[in-house]
């Protein structure tokens, strides 16, 4: 058991070289573009964003997700080569259609410019996802972290070339977006000599309708964590138009800080819980895994809520500093949908995906309600409240159905409280007098921190253990 722990601090850690740094790089891009492109830009760039994270699972009919569980399974080299091209072969698909759609999308006035360049993004991010995912289950981190680095610093050159030198635009965000994926694309081909796993002999329609059986229900979840994450977009768009969307957007960035961290701690879980699914005594490696997630990712939000106001004036300037007001309820529903994904894995490792469709729906159906009822009321703050409150119920929903795959036990009183002093030190931001307010968020630290110190102190242990058996000092 122990060496499952070191498997999964070293997987985590070889990730968070390239996801965190190439995540921090985009971050710190912020300012460039928040300064030089308006709120209507940046509501567009969004949209251009979130549809392209929409349109892939749909019309790659979810592929990518069984790419990552059938290349994991013990097999030769040849079947994994059965898997990639086969995959491959279903997303050149999914572009043919996205294609036929171009012209009906090209009628909407307000977006008409963005068509040609979403249909080069789909084609490319239906491949490098693809790509990503079948070197992610290989367990060839490094090149995968590598990959993630190179995609980001591309974006960056040609960001601040096309962008901020060349006033380029809107149009020059898109065309760095393009290049940047095509260079990871290439980039993954030849240093994971992916390319040579890529051959037409070896498509399987047999392999495909396996594939398929596996994916296709997980669709409508991918749909539902679309729904919970990106919907309230085009809601906001609607009633209160592009420039809206651009400040929620911006809060959106900095709620990315903890996904992101959370993100590079998933990839790692996902082959560790696989690995260790069969075992009787997973129950105890579960349990300990989510309360380490949890009090690393709860202490990382009290950290960031006592520096969120002067941050997001930084990092944006006044004209997108009001985001500051939403993003407290994007840090709580951050965490909740980590703790949603840490139990979905069960569905995953299990290949029983029905659970994790069913959970999603239900947390859509509230996130889409509170949306539809209250933008047109109180604004963006009611997508705020709906996206925190959607994750909550799906992660509630599946503590309890996850029970038929694995026993997780959870100190609900030290949670609950921990929870309850991170949201205190959040909306202690919105007290006008200075003093008072940090005079809260010091005291809620300390409190968390004392309360939560065993807990800490390992999670501290663990890292420096990660680190040391990675670089032998």
């Amino acid at each position: 058991m122990d060496k499952a722990y070191k498997s999964l601090a070293k997987n985590t850690f070889i990730i968070s070289l390239g996801s965190f740094g190439s995540r921090a790089i985009s971050f710190f891009m912020l300012p460039i573009f928040t300064r030089i492109l308006s709120q209507t830009d940046y509501g567009k760039i969004d949209f251009f964003n979130t549809t392209i994270s929409l349109l892939l699972p749909f019309l790659t009919l979810g592929i990518t997700d069984a790419v990552f569980r059938f290349t994991m399974e013990k097999t030769g080299e040849k079947e994994k080569s059965v898997v990639l091209s086969s995959a491959l072969m279903v997303s050149f698909w999914g572009t043919f259609v996205f294609l036929v759609l171009v012209p009906i999308i090209s009628k909407i006035k307000s977006i008409s410019e963005l068509t040609i360049y979403m249909a080069f993004a789909f084609a490319i991010n239906s491949i490098l996802s693809i790509l990503k995912t079948y070197i992610r289950a290989k367990q060839k981190l490094f090149i995968y972290a590598l990959g993630d680095i190179v995609h980001t610093l591309s974006f960056a050159t040609l960001g601040i070339i096309l962008v901020a030198v060349l006033r380029y635009g809107i149009q020059g965000y898109f065309l760095s977006y393009i290049f940047s994926s095509l260079i990871d694309v290439i980039y993954l081909l030849i240093a994971g000599k992916v390319y040579k796993d890529i051959l037409l002999r070896n498509i399987s329609f047999h392999k495909v309708k396996a594939m398929l059986r596996y994916s296709i229900p997980l669709i409508p979840n991918g749909l539902s964590w679309w729904i919970m994450n990106v919907s309230d977009r085009y809601l906001i768009i609607i009633f209160l138009g592009f420039a809206a969307n651009g400040i929620y957007s911006v809060s959106y960035k900095f709620m990315s800080l903890i996904t992101i961290l959370n993100g590079i701690f998933y990839q790692a879980w996902q082959i560790s819980a696989i690995e260790q699914y069969e075992r009787e005594d997973k129950g105890i490696f579960y349990s300990n895994v989510f309360k380490m997630l949890s009090i690393f990712l709860l202490f990382t939000v009290l950290l960031f809520a006592i520096v969120l106001k002067p941050m997001v004036m930084i990092m944006t300037g006044e004209s997108f500093y009001e985001a500051w007001k939403y993003i407290p309820f994007l840090f709580l529903g951050a965490i909740f949908s980590a703790f949603s994904g840490f139990f979905g894995v069960g569905y995953i490792a299990s290949k029983n995906t029905m659970g994790a469709f069913k959970t999603s729906v239900i947390g859509a159906m509230v996130n889409f309600g509170i949306n539809i009822l209250f933008i047109p009321i109180i604004g963006l703050k009611a997508a705020a409240i709906s996206t925190m409150l959607a994750f909550f119920t799906m992660w509630i929903l599946r503590v309890f159905e996850t029970r038929k795959y694995f026993q997780i036990k959870i100190n609900w009183i030290k949670l609950v409280l921990s929870f309850l002093l991170v949201s205190l030190s959040l909306f202690a931001n919105f007290i006008q007098k200075i003093f008072i307010m940090y005079t809260i968020q010091i005291a809620t630290l300390i409190v968390f921190i004392l309360i939560n110190r065993k807990e800490i102190k390992a999670i501290l242990l663990k890292i420096k253990v990660a680190i040391i058996s990675k670089t032998g000092r």
